[in-house]
C-alpha cells in the first residue's frame, strides 16, 4: 500500500467557528466527516517522522504531511470548528503513473489465458503453425458441414421429394419453388434439366416452353441470353393468376444454393443434356454424389458412368414395364413406379427389396395407399399438403387468387379444368360438370363437436328446373368426388336446382347415383343473385339451411354414416358454361 501527501496549499488552512485561522492550533485527522468515523492516528510529517496530531503552523496553514498506509484519498480534520474535507495533492501524479503501467488491472493478460485456453480446443481456436498458418488437421473438411444424407433420407417412411419443387404449390422448377419447399420442411426436391441452343443447362420439365412459360417453341432453340432476358415462368392458369411470373432458373443457381442443404434428384431431360450435366458436377462439385441421387429411365445409358463415380441412382419404369425388362437393364439403387401402375404390380417392385419412390404423389389418401404397399418414397407434387395433417384455413384465400395447399382439381397441370380465381373472391371453373376439393379448408379428422361450414353460390344464369351444383362434404379422405361418379369414398353431397329445390344426399363409395336423404323447396335462383347456405355437421345430425330467404329454408338428416372432414365443391349437371355456378366467402370451423 501507499500513503498519499495531504496539506501543504493555500487552502488547507486551521480555522475557528467564525472563520479565522488560527495559529499553532492542533487538530486531529478523521476518515469520515460523520460522527462514527474512525480518528486516524498513522500520519507521517514532511520529514517522514510519525504524528498522530496536526498543528497549524505561524500563518494558519495546514503542514504537509502524509496520510495512512491504505492509500486514503481524502481526509477531515478538526481544528475544533467542526471537520473539513482534505484532498491528496499527489492524486494526479499517482494517475499518470497508473495509466503508463504495463497492464495496471490484469486484464490483458486474463484476456491473453482465455485465448490460450481456446487454441486447439473443439470449437476453439485453431493454433498456427511457424509460418502462420492454419495447419492441415485443424481444416475442416470440403463442402457443408451438415451436408444432406442420401442414407437419412430413404430411412423414413414414408420420405418426400418435393416434385419439381412441389409443382402443383408452387412454379414448377423455379426459385421460389426450391425455396418454399426447404421453408416447408422437405428434405429433397426433383430438378429437370433441359439445355438451350448454347448449352446451358435450364431447369424445366418440358421440351418445350409453351406449357410452363411466357414462351414458345422447344428450349433448345433458345440461347440462354435470349431465354433469360425476354421469358418468365407464368403458371397463373393452375396456380391462380395472382402468382408474379417467375425467372427462369439455371442449374449452377441451383446447386450453388441448395447442395448439401438438401438431397437432390437430379434428371437431365434430354439426351444433349445428360453430358454437361456430368461434366458440370465432374468440374464443379467434387463432393455432389454426397447429396445428389442421379434420376432418369430405367434404359437410360447414364447411370453405369455416374454408379461409377459413386452417385446413388434411381430408376424409374413404365406402368407396364416387366421383370424381364427390369432384370435385363442397369440395377439401381432405387426403383420408381408411376402412380398409374396398378397397386399388384407396385407391391411385386416393392418386393423386390430395394426402396421404391412413386411418382407423383398429390393425395394423402393417395400417399396412404402407397405406404400400405410398402413404396417408401412419395415423389410429392403438393408437399406442403401432404406433409400436414392439420385445417391449413379457417376461411378460403380466394381474394388472393393464390392456390392454397391442398385446393385440387381432379386433373393436374391442365390449365383448362384448374378452378379459377375472379380476383374478387369468387372461383369458378371454365368447364361445366368439374370439381375441386379445398382441402385448405377440411379436417383431416372429425372435430369432437362437428363442424359448420357456410358460403355463399350463385349461378350467372337461368338454370333449368332439374340442373343443380352445390358442394360436398363428410368424406373420410382427400380422394375425388365427382357428381354421379362412382367415388373412392363416400359422404354426402348438397345441391340447389333451379327450381329452388334444396335437397341433401349421401354418396356410397363405388355407386354411381347418390340417396336422397331429404329435400325442401325454396325460392328459384334468380341469374347472378347470390345465395348463402349453412351445413352444420355434428355426430348425429346433418343440417342445410339456405340462409338467403325469409324465412331460412333447412334440410336435416340422423344419417351418421360418414363423418368425415374433406370439402369439395361441386358444379353438379349444370349443363351450359353461361349457366355456370360460382363460389365465395366459404368458411368451415369446428363446433
Amino acid at each position: 500500500m501507499a500513503r498519499n501527501t495531504f496539506g501543504g496549499t493555500a487552502a488547507d488552512v486551521a480555522e475557528d467557528a467564525a472563520g479565522a485561522r488560527v495559529p499553532g492550533a492542533t487538530g486531529t485527522v478523521w476518515a469520515g466527516a460523520s460522527i462514527g468515523a474512525t480518528q486516524v492516528t498513522d500520519l507521517l510529517n514532511a520529514e517522514n517522522i510519525p504524528i498522530s496530531e496536526l498543528v497549524a503552523d505561524s500563518n494558519g496553514m495546514v503542514p504537509a504531511f502524509q496520510g495512512p498506509d491504505d492509500d486514503a484519498e481524502r481526509l477531515y480534520v478538526d481544528f475544533g470548528a467542526g471537520r473539513v474535507a482534505l484532498v491528496a495533492t499527489n492524486i494526479g501524479e499517482r494517475l499518470a503513473a497508473h495509466v503508463a503501467a504495463l497492464d495496471p488491472h490484469g486484464t490483458e493478460q486474463a484476456a491473453a489465458n482465455y485465448v490460450d485456453d481456446k487454441i486447439g480446443q473443439s470449437s476453439g481456436i485453431a493454433p498456427l503453425d511457424e509460418n502462420g498458418l492454419i495447419p492441415v488437421e485443424h481444416i475442416p473438411s470440403g463442402g457443408p458441414q451438415n451436408i444432406a444424407s442420401i442414407p437419412a433420407l430413404l430411412e423414413g417412411n414414408p420420405f418426400y421429394i418435393a416434385h419439381r419443387g412441389s409443382g402443383m404449390e408452387y412454379p414448377e422448377h423455379t426459385m421460389a419453388a426450391y425455396e418454399a419447399a426447404l421453408t416447408s420442411g422437405v428434405k429433397a426436391i426433383e430438378v429437370s434439366v433441359g439445355v438451350t441452343a448454347d448449352g446451358i443447362p435450364v431447369c424445366m420439365h418440358d421440351a418445350n416452353l409453351d406449357r410452363t412459360t411466357t414462351g414458345t417453341g422447344p428450349l433448345s432453340d433458345m440461347t440462354y441470353s435470349s431465354l433469360i432476358n425476354t421469358v418468365s415462368v407464368d403458371l397463373g392458369d393452375i396456380l391462380g393468376q395472382g402468382w408474379k411470373p417467375q425467372p427462369m432458373t439455371n442449374l449452377r443457381d441451383v446447386l450453388d444454393r441448395f447442395l448439401g442443404r438438401v438431397v437432390i434428384f437430379l434428371e437431365p431431360k434430354t439426351n444433349a443434356a445428360v453430358p454437361i450435366v456430368q461434366q458440370m458436377l465432374e468440374d464443379y462439385y467434387p463432393n455432389a454424389n454426397q447429396s445428389i441421387v442421379w434420376k432418369n429411365y430405367y434404359l437410360n445409358l447414364s447411370f453405369p458412368l455416374m454408379k461409377e463415380r459413386g452417385f446413388t441412382t434411381w430408376s424409374y419404369v413404365d406402368a407396364g414395364t416387366t421383370d424381364a425388362q427390369m432384370d435385363a437393364a442397369f440395377q439401381p439403387d432405387i426403383w420408381g413406379v408411376p402412380s398409374a401402375m396398378t397397386d399388384a404390380r407396385k407391391a411385386e417392385i416393392v418386393a423386390k427389396g430395394k426402396p421404391v419412390i412413386c411418382w407423383e404423389v398429390h393425395r394423402r389418401s393417395q400417399r396412404d395407399t402407397l405406404v400400405g404397399l410398402g413404396v417408401k418414397g412419395m415423389m410429392a407434387a403438393q408437399y406442403k399438403w401432404l406433409s400436414t395433417d392439420y385445417q391449413i384455413l379457417k376461411k378460403d384465400n380466394w381474394a388472393t387468387a393464390v392456390k392454397a395447399p391442398g385446393d385440387m382439381g381432379r386433373v393436374f397441370y391442365d390449365g383448362t379444368r384448374d378452378m379459377k380465381y375472379s380476383g374478387t373472391g369468387e372461383v369458378y371453373f371454365n368447364v361445366v360438370g368439374e370439381s375441386a376439393l379445398i382441402g385448405s379448408c377440411s379436417f383431416p379428422a372429425f372435430p369432437t363437436n362437428g363442424y359448420r361450414m357456410t358460403f355463399d353460390m350463385k349461378y350467372e344464369g337461368t338454370v333449368p328446373t332439374n340442373e343443380h351444383a352445390g358442394v360436398a362434404f363428410g368424406k373420410a379422405d382427400d380422394s375425388i368426388y365427382l357428381f354421379n361418379t362412382a367415388n373412392k369414398s363416400g359422404g354426402y353431397h348438397m345441391v340447389l336446382r333451379g327450381s329452388g329445390s334444396l335437397e341433401l344426399y349421401s354418396h356410397t363409395a363405388g355407386v354411381t347415383s347418390g340417396t336422397s336423404l331429404a329435400t325442401a323447396l325454396s325460392a328459384a335462383p334468380v341469374a347472378n343473385q347470390w345465395m348463402s347456405f349453412q351445413i352444420d355437421v355434428t355426430p348425429a345430425l346433418v343440417k342445410i339451411t339456405r340462409t338467403d330467404v325469409t324465412p331460412n329454408v333447412s334440410v336435416s338428416s340422423t344419417n351418421a354414416t360418414y363423418r368425415g372432414g374433406y370439402v369439395h365443391i361441386s358444379g353438379g349437371n349444370i349443363g351450359l358454361i353461361g349457366n355456370r355456378p360460382r363460389w365465395r366467402n366459404l368458411t368451415v370451423n369446428a363446433l
